[in-house]
């Protein structure tokens, strides 16, 4: 079967990447393969599902939440929350600061599959006027009814009909670029939702990444498919912010924390969300905290992935709309 073009460069010719893969989930049955582009070097998963697919790939359970009902998972949760997520989500927030380059009083912002909206919150407190954009209609309402925070149920195709042109100063879309058939399209509503000299951050993992060579296979992102329908690549994004209209285009390292997170995981299989708080056997729950220990073993390699290679596992697309007040980066 031929396969489309590059969802980041529109390149066309492709060679074999991954072949067998499996949903580390074990959510959605069958083998499927990635290829990878000649040109960007970034995967595309092959064949690409339909649109009318996608919801049906994500289980019950995906976005981390500290509401479970009592119990072990409960304290699990809640300790996960304070040691790892938590922490991660400040970071990110640092990081959404430190690109901006202003103060976020008074500035809207948008995140684009917010999920459960926990990093809403702490981007709310930095001070944002945040609303948050999921497909799953679940994690909308748990937005709104238990979080108070403004969010609408759409996916990314929505996203021009829900909000006017230059309606925010900020778009942030963590770990979704990866789950959408139309990379380029989607930069580009970004791109014109956001006021002149708005900025767009997209945190993704990077298959030009040490940590996606050294695991292969096995690695995190590749073995979510068919939720990730691509792999991308610094360069192959950097092609595909360009085409959308965008500047000062530049990558920042995501929190470590949620570098080493997706290596432990790598690592230890069924150590998920899916897995503990989907079902919560004793076994899965034994894998998490086993993960859990992987993760802070595994920050010296992402410190040196990040730092001293320049190979980021997990990276932020930072990128500028034209016009306005163009502030330092």
């Amino acid at each position: 079967m031929s396969a489309p073009a590059c969802l980041y460069c529109v390149g066309t010719e492709f060679d074999p990447l991954h072949e067998g893969v499996r949903d580390r989930l074990g959510h959605v049955p069958g083998k499927r393969r990635f290829l990878r582009c000649r040109a960007c070097g970034a995967g595309l998963l092959d064949p690409l599902p339909a649109e009318a697919e996608l919801p049906g790939f994500y289980p019950p359970v995906y976005s981390f939440t500290t509401e479970h009902a009592g119990g072990l998972k409960s304290l699990l949760a809640k300790i996960e929350h304070r040691v790892f997520f938590g922490p991660q989500y400040r970071e990110q927030v640092r990081r959404v600061l430190d690109a901006c380059g202003r103060s976020p009083r008074g500035r809207r912002l948008l995140d684009v599959g917010c999920g459960k909206g926990m990093r809403l919150t702490e981007l709310k407190r930095a001070g944002f006027r945040v609303t948050g954009l999921d497909f799953q209609p679940e994690a909308v309402r748990y937005v709104h009814e238990t979080l108070h925070v403004e969010a609408e149920i759409g996916g990314t195709d929505d996203l021009p009909k829900l909000f006017p042109p230059e309606s925010f100063d900020v778009v942030t879309a963590f770990y979704l670029l990866e789950h959408v058939r139309d990379v380029r399209r989607v930069l580009a509503d970004c791109f014109a939702a956001l006021k002149p000299g708005g900025w767009f951050l997209g945190a993704v993992p990077l298959a030009d990444s040490i940590q996606a060579k050294l695991f292969g296979k096995r690695w995190i992102h590749v073995t979510e498919a068919p939720r990730h329908l691509s792999l991308p690549t610094r360069k192959g994004l950097r092609i595909a912010a360009e085409a959308a209209g965008y500047e000062a285009i530049h990558f920042r390292p995501d929190a470590m924390l949620n570098a080493a997170g997706p290596a432990a995981s790598s690592i230890v299989s069924g150590a998920t969300l899916t897995h503990v708080y989907g079902g919560g056997k004793w076994l899965a729950i034994a894998k998490r905290l086993l993960g859990g220990a992987l993760t802070f073993a595994a920050l010296p390699l992402c410190h040196l992935e990040h730092a001293a290679c320049d190979r980021m596992s997990h990276g932020i697309l930072c990128a500028r709309k034209p016009g306005g007040d163009h502030a330092a980066a």
